[in-house]
């Protein structure tokens, strides 16, 4: 049938309930399958998506051995997160480093010292504003 041969009754009349749930109905239809073909089709031609797949299994295992489980991470939090180490598997001590006494010392009471003694921490409090660094 040919535009021409349609009647301009059908086209000027206006729609059913029917029709109109019909017509919504097929367009929700057409974009859900428009909608997963396009994915399905970009994730067949994404030339990295095996690796990031293998990237996230292994960011998970880090996350569960270090003790975090069931955080949902992003994916530039993954591409972190695969590389964290587990304190336990480092077999370097401090007496290990040689010639660096002074840094060792600074480290241990900059950084090491504030997470063991927690309380020492909370007694020092940061100035909130340039008044309270001049008094």
């Amino acid at each position: 049938m040919l535009l021409g041969e349609i009647s301009k009754d059908l086209l000027t009349r206006p729609l059913t309930w029917k029709e109109v749930l019909g017509l919504l109905f097929r367009l929700t239809i057409f974009g859900v399958a428009t909608y997963y073909s396009i994915k399905w089709v970009s994730d067949a031609l994404d030339p990295t998506r095996k690796q990031r797949i293998h990237l996230k299994k292994k960011a998970e295992r880090l996350m569960k051995q270090i003790g975090v489980n069931g955080v949902k991470l992003t994916e530039h939090e993954t591409s972190i997160a695969v590389h964290l180490v587990d304190p336990r598997d480092i077999k370097i001590t401090w007496k290990d480093i040689a010639g660096l006494d002074n840094v060792v010392t600074e480290l241990q009471n900059t950084v090491i010292l504030p997470f063991q003694k927690r309380h020492l921490s909370r007694l020092f409090q940061p100035p909130r504003d340039t008044r309270d660094l001049i008094s």
